[in-house]
């Protein structure tokens, strides 16, 4: 490794530490019939196009006193546990912890926010298809419908000042998400009410 490499890899891990996981860095080749004035300064480095340091990086090498500077590319590679899918699951699937699991991978090259926690993903949908072992990011969710059409929900009617509430079964008439409003039925007096989802199978109407 070049005397340049080395003080780039410096660099990186002092940026890097104390950030969660490991990471390895490969830099690729200096052209050998670069010439360079000797540097009597430190190198100044800085990140070229992105201010990530993950993946492919481009670092910007300064030499101040010698006015020079070259472009040096780097994989900068970072295992992180992460949240992965245990088997392929189907897109729509309501997301379980035991659908979920924890592994060390390589999260350089993943597009969007992963995720550390299984609990961070409870109430979460999947938007699309994800194959076994894949990093489950924001990318992949959406909110999980908390109410299913057609499915039996409990009806919490509240007083405007939230001091009386009566609860009654209730059946579905759409589907929603926590703070959406639905259509159900009152499964005792058959009249149809507009109410909010407030919890997985539970409606609130006010009166």
């Amino acid at each position: 490794m070049s005397q340049i490499q080395q003080q780039a890899a410096s660099w990186l891990d002092r940026q890097l530490k104390g950030q969660p996981g490991r990471y390895e860095v490969q830099f690729s080749a200096l052209d050998p019939r670069l010439r360079l004035a000797a540097c009597q300064t430190p190198l100044d480095f800085e990140p070229h196009g992105t201010s990530e340091l993950r993946g492919r990086v481009n670092l910007k090498v300064s030499c101040l006193d010698q006015d020079w500077f070259i472009y040096l590319a780097a994989d900068v590679r970072r295992f992180v546990p992460v949240v992965v899918a245990r088997t392929a699951l189907p897109r729509g699937a309501a997301l379980s912890p035991s659908m979920l699991s924890i592994q060390e991978m390589d999260v350089s090259r993943v597009r969007g926010n992963y995720y550390t926690s299984i609990s961070e993903l409870n109430g979460m949908q999947l938007r699309n298809r994800v194959r076994a072992d894949e990093v489950i990011t924001n990318v992949n969710l959406m909110a999980a419908d908390a109410v299913n059409r057609g499915e039996q929900v409990v009806i919490v009617a509240t007083s405007g000042s939230g001091t009386l509430g009566v609860r009654m079964a209730g059946e579905a008439l759409d589907s929603g998400k926590i703070g959406d409003q639905v259509r159900v039925r009152n499964l005792q007096s058959g009249r149809v009410i507009r109410a909010l989802v407030v919890s997985r199978g539970v409606v609130e109407v006010r009166f």
